[in-house]
């Protein structure tokens, strides 16, 4: 059932003075920010409706509700405006970002430094997967007689390096026409189209194509193996200890387990790139058993129809959503151009 309008302010003004202040609020502090001229006992009926209804919850025998996982979804998706960033904070972010090393690894890991300092949050960022990048070019180097490096450059910055035995006779010459062949057969495919077409390619040039191009597609093949654990770049943990909900041991040490569940994690962020959006899952939503008391906030980075990867914030499910959901917002965008220009 739809709130009424009266309740749904009455909603707003508790979870935004929960957000503000991390304390149970009561029904004198909203009858006096709600404007809606209606006396403390009115106020205290309206907020005992909406206890029943799962909005609001009562901590303990204080007279003060504060807002449930359920409250801050509906106030997400009907009531927030995100706040816009100042132009001195966008400048900052940029800034910072541009100090960050040429690596791919080096950025990401300033991303999660930059995310975390604005957040005062656990920032999460997580690595391109190779199978969504897209080839750039593949070079290959003889270091010795039946021994080469390749070096495969895909979207996003990703540098895939790996020692090859090859024939003894191959040479110099013979490996640049095989880059040159590969990289105009794969340019632009993803990593998991590449690796769908080389098997049809290499069934076709065990008869249709001369010993130096199947030995360039056994090279891509060899290349392509199964590809390590993505990386995840975590930072801000300390800050946990600021907040007023971690002040009990118990529930710093949920927190913690939160993050060492490396897979959970990854599904959380992935989350927004299977949606192309900023997603924010609350409580329960993240099907984490020690998730209840916690929300994040992810978004995608790369290109808008085909992200490269997400990065995001998890802290107490009262984070100032509109604040920090822009932050997110324009860090990815300024990470995306980074890595459009750079690779």
């Amino acid at each position: 059932m739809p709130l009424l309008e009266r309740e749904r302010q009455v909603l707003t003004t508790i979870v935004e003075s929960y957000i503000a202040d991390a304390a149970p609020v009561g029904s004198r502090t909203v009858a006096k920010k709600s404007g809606l001229n209606l006396s403390p006992a009115s106020i205290r009926n309206i907020m005992a409706d909406l206890t029943e209804q799962g909005y609001l919850e009562q901590p303990h025998a204080s007279a003060g509700r504060i807002p449930s996982a359920r409250a801050f979804r509906l106030y997400i998706n009907e009531v927030m405006r995100l706040r816009p960033l100042a132009e001195s904070q966008k400048n900052r972010i940029t800034t910072l970002l541009g100090a960050a090393g040429p690596e791919l690894g080096d950025i990401l890991r300033q991303v999660s430094r930059i995310l975390s300092g604005h957040s005062l949050q656990v920032s999460l960022v997580i690595a391109p997967r190779h199978a969504d990048a897209r080839w750039k070019r593949i070079e290959f180097t003889l270091i010795k007689p039946g021994l080469v490096m390749t070096i495969l450059i895909l979207q996003g910055g990703m540098v895939l390096d790996r020692l090859l035995e090859t024939s003894p006779d191959i040479t110099a010459d013979d490996l640049a026409a095989s880059a040159n062949y590969l990289n105009h057969l794969f340019g632009e495919m993803t990593v998991s189209e590449v690796r769908a077409k080389l098997l049809a390619e290499l069934r076709k040039a065990e008869s249709q194509f001369g010993e130096l191009y199947r030995r360039a597609l056994t090279l891509a093949a060899e290349a392509f193996a199964p590809e390590s654990t993505r990386e995840l770049f975590v930072d801000g943990t300390a800050n946990i200890v600021n907040q007023p909900e971690f002040s009990d041991v118990g529930r710093m040490g949920e927190l913690l387990r939160v993050l060492e569940n490396r897979t959970k994690l990854l599904e959380l962020l992935d989350k927004s790139m299977d949606e192309f959006k900023t997603v924010f899952i609350l409580g329960e939503e993240s099907e984490l058993e020690s998730f209840p008391d916690f929300g994040s906030i992810s978004t995608p980075y790369g290109p808008s129809d085909h992200p490269l990867g997400a990065l995001g914030v998890i802290g107490p499910v009262r984070m100032d959503y509109a604040r920090l959901a822009p932050v997110l917002n324009y860090t990815a965008r300024v990470l995306t151009r980074m890595l459009d220009r750079r690779f």
